[in-house]
């Protein structure tokens, strides 16, 4: 599912900060809103507010948002929504953020991709964000109108032939949506938010552990990297000099992890190793990422945000993920759809976080070399057996001990290709299988679908035969045998330069970074 971000209308802010302008000393709050309180230079919707530890506002695809304008429009049941006034003047929205975010994206013509968003975002729109957008526009302007028509259509008293829009024009400056305020302080509010939240969309593990410890580095970080240092900057109070290189180390591990923000399950060249930047599972996955590349865990005693622990928590998590694609020497370039992907182009997020706690005790250990020399029948295995770590997953379902043992999984297949240096993948398979830890692992593909002659292959067949395809097409690295990614190469001299090799294009191959620079020599 496709979902939008609509998540800069409606700014972060500490429960507790402060206003220059406005009365907290106002007891009348509003009963309702109106269309007028959603446009947003008007002083109802400068006041908004999220909590700085609210989800995105991204959860919602094209059709939910268009239902929920609908609803308002066609004077229909909406929710009430729940909101909080602190001592600052400043109102915060307690449940109903998706609701107000979905019609201020109307009224304000912004679907994630409008002049808020840029300015929100410093000029950053990813494209994937930006087809979306412009996707519910579409879908909004056609079922119905954009605000600016009807507006003109009311304020003019013009008709069209689109009897419809002349019904919403007639009625939108008498319809308004229910408020609820929560009366008490900042820690009555942050209860009363905690409570909404848990019993209707419930919130992850992942984000729930962000909300309690949003003071903490590891927490600050991860916000940090899910918009690439834009939006919010929880890390404000810091040094200037803490915070530019808090915002550069940021960029730079949202690009490696997302790329672009696109994900085409048709391209497999461009599919990002962090999965889909538009997916209500992006700040679970990034905060993942930060734990395990420093290795936190339910253990550990996290501290509160000190730049500097901030910083080394970002450095950390670069270097990882540098190891495992990016331009740089020591870079493993890994194929993503080839590590991360399932055969239909879905993020395997088990596969990612296990391959990060794997590549993390490589470069402890200092194993890379040994991981080089069993690369090529190692990716053989995770991609012939792929549904292998669909089952250590479903085995620890729920629990982070599945990451933890996909980890020992791929540590096994190291050890046992070089041990037995002749086995082919099915043997290889077989001696994992010997080991207690790995018993349980069946072999045999259980395929649900029917298969009948005469019948035409179904979308899910259609795409595998597809992926399967493109990827025995995909160019391998002539030192290490193991699949290149395009945007992780090296150009290798085939006779080196200090045995007399030239720089003739019949002397030169593409490999991988590290087997070029480290390995080889």
């Amino acid at each position: 599912m496709q979902t939008i971000t609509l998540d800069a209308l409606i700014p972060r802010e500490d429960f507790n900060i402060l206003s220059s302008t406005g009365s907290s000393g106002n007891t009348r709050n509003k009963s309702t809103l109106s269309i007028e309180d959603l446009k947003y230079d008007s002083f109802f919707f400068s006041a908004l507010r999220k909590p700085i530890f609210q989800r995105e506002t991204n959860e919602w695809d094209a059709e939910k948002v268009c239902a929920m304008i609908e609803s308002f429009v066609n004077d229909e049941l909406v929710p009430a929504i729940i909101l909080w006034r602190n001592q600052g003047g400043y109102i915060f929205v307690i449940d109903g953020a998706h609701r107000l975010s979905s019609l201020g994206a109307w009224i304000n013509d912004d679907y994630g991709d409008g002049q808020i968003s840029v300015n929100y975002y410093g000029n950053y729109i990813s494209e994937e964000q930006r087809k979306i957008a412009e996707k519910t526009r579409e879908l909004v302007n056609k079922r119905i109108g954009s605000f600016k028509e009807i507006e003109a259509i009311s304020r003019n008293r013009l008709t069209t032939e689109e009897e419809v829009k002349n019904e919403i024009a007639k009625n939108l400056g008498a319809l308004a949506i229910q408020l609820q305020w929560v009366v008490g302080n900042a820690s009555k509010a942050e209860d009363s938010f905690l409570k909404i939240n848990q019993s209707a969309t419930k919130i992850s593990d992942a984000e729930l552990d962000l909300i309690k410890n949003r003071e903490h580095s590891y927490a600050i970080a991860a916000r940090a990297i899910v918009r690439a240092g834009k939006g919010y900057k929880y890390w404000s109070a810091y040094e200037k000099s803490d915070q530019e290189l808090i915002v550069a180390l940021s960029k730079k591990i949202h690009q490696i992890m997302f790329g672009i923000g696109n994900v085409d399950k048709d391209d497999i060249t461009s599919l990002p190793i962090g999965g889909p930047l538009n997916s209500s599972l992006t700040l679970d996955v990034v905060t993942q990422t930060v734990r395990i590349c420093n290795g936190i865990d339910r253990k550990t005693k996290t501290t509160l945000g000190d730049a500097k622990e901030v910083i080394t928590y970002l450095k950390n998590t670069l270097i990882i993920l540098q190891y495992i694609n990016s331009k740089e020497q020591y870079s493993l370039g890994v194929h993503p759809f080839v590590y991360f992907y399932s055969g239909i182009g879905k993020h395997k997020i088990g596969s990612y976080y296990g391959f990060l706690m794997f590549v993390k005790e490589l470069i402890e250990k200092k194993k890379i070399d040994k991981f080089i020399e069993a690369r090529s029948k190692f990716e053989k295995v995770i991609y012939q057996y792929n549904f292998l770590v669909q089952q250590i997953m479903r085995k620890d379902r729920q629990s982070k001990r599945a990451y933890s043992s996909i980890k020992e999984y791929f540590s096994l297949l190291v050890d046992v290709i070089h041990e037995y240096p002749k086995y082919e993948v099915e043997k290889i398979v077989e001696e994992v299988r010997k080991d207690d830890r790995f018993k349980y692992l069946q072999t045999e593909i259980v395929d649900n679908e029917e298969v009948s002659v005469k019948s035409n292959f179904s979308r899910g067949k259609k795409q595998q035969i597809k992926m399967n395809t493109f990827v025995e097409a995909l160019p391998k690295c002539p030192i290490c045998g193991g699949y290149i990614c395009s945007s992780s190469i090296s150009i290798d001299h085939i006779q080196r330069k200090q045995d007399g090799g030239s720089n003739a294009i019949s002397n030169g191959q593409v490999t991988h970074l590290y087997c070029n620079t480290s390995y080889k020599n």
